[in-house]
């Protein structure tokens, strides 16, 4: 069962991507006179996640529970617990705590953020939505614009290289192949810094945090 629940969950992911910078929103927490408060995250959109899960997994298959609550004067923490059905049987796969900031006095939607956000963090513990937590999405949303519902089908239905993503026009470079995750192409391969400069006339950049040569599709 742990392959199936696997193979679910590559779908998930994939499913995840196809979408582009449609799926991808941008967070950042601000003070009382609006400055920028740590550090700007890049993540799929809640509802995104929830309904690929969905598709996927069945919505009868899996659930949470709230354990925690907390309202602080500028922002809402919950704790969940997440439970997933395998051959019948529940079982928890951990529990997170998320937060959102209270906007406007509106503390009801910042309760349901917070509650929205330690689910995800806890489908994260399945690597569900891992291209979030890998660092991977920012260039998404950055440099890439959503792509229309034709668009994706087409690039679906597109050969795929040796590696089984379509990469279109890509350099040769001895030893190294490339991954497309629809957005975003990665460089594998042994000693990537040795061809570093041919990585960069190609246009891929390293990211520092996941240790990788990557740029747009």
């Amino acid at each position: 069962m742990a392959a199936t629940l696997k193979e679910k969950i590559d779908s998930i992911n994939e499913r995840l991507r196809s979408f582009g910078k449609e799926a991808v929103q941008e967070t950042k927490m601000t003070s009382k006179d609006g400055k920028v408060i740590g550090q700007i995250k890049y993540g799929y959109r809640s509802q995104y996640v929830f309904d690929c899960v969905n598709e996927v997994l069945g919505p009868e298959n899996w659930r949470y529970e709230l354990t925690k609550e907390e309202i602080f004067e500028t922002q809402a923490v919950a704790e969940v617990k997440l439970f997933l059905k395998v051959d019948g049987e529940w079982f928890c796969k951990g529990s997170q705590k998320g937060q959102m900031q209270i906007v406007k006095s509106n503390v009801g939607d910042a309760q349901k953020g917070a509650i929205t956000d330690a689910i995800q963090k806890c489908m994260s513990l399945l690597s569900i939505g891992s291209d979030s937590y890998k660092g991977l999405l920012k260039n998404v949303y950055l440099q890439c614009p959503g792509k229309p519902k034709a668009e994706r089908k087409q690039a679906a239905e597109k050969p795929a290289d040796q590696s089984g993503s379509s990469v279109g026009e890509l350099p040769e470079i001895a030893g190294v192949t490339f991954e497309n995750r629809q957005s975003v192409i990665v460089a594998i391969g042994e000693k990537l810094f040795d061809k570093r400069q041919q990585l960069k006339a190609a246009g891929f950049i390293w990211n520092k945090s996941e240790k990788v040569w990557m740029k747009a599709a």
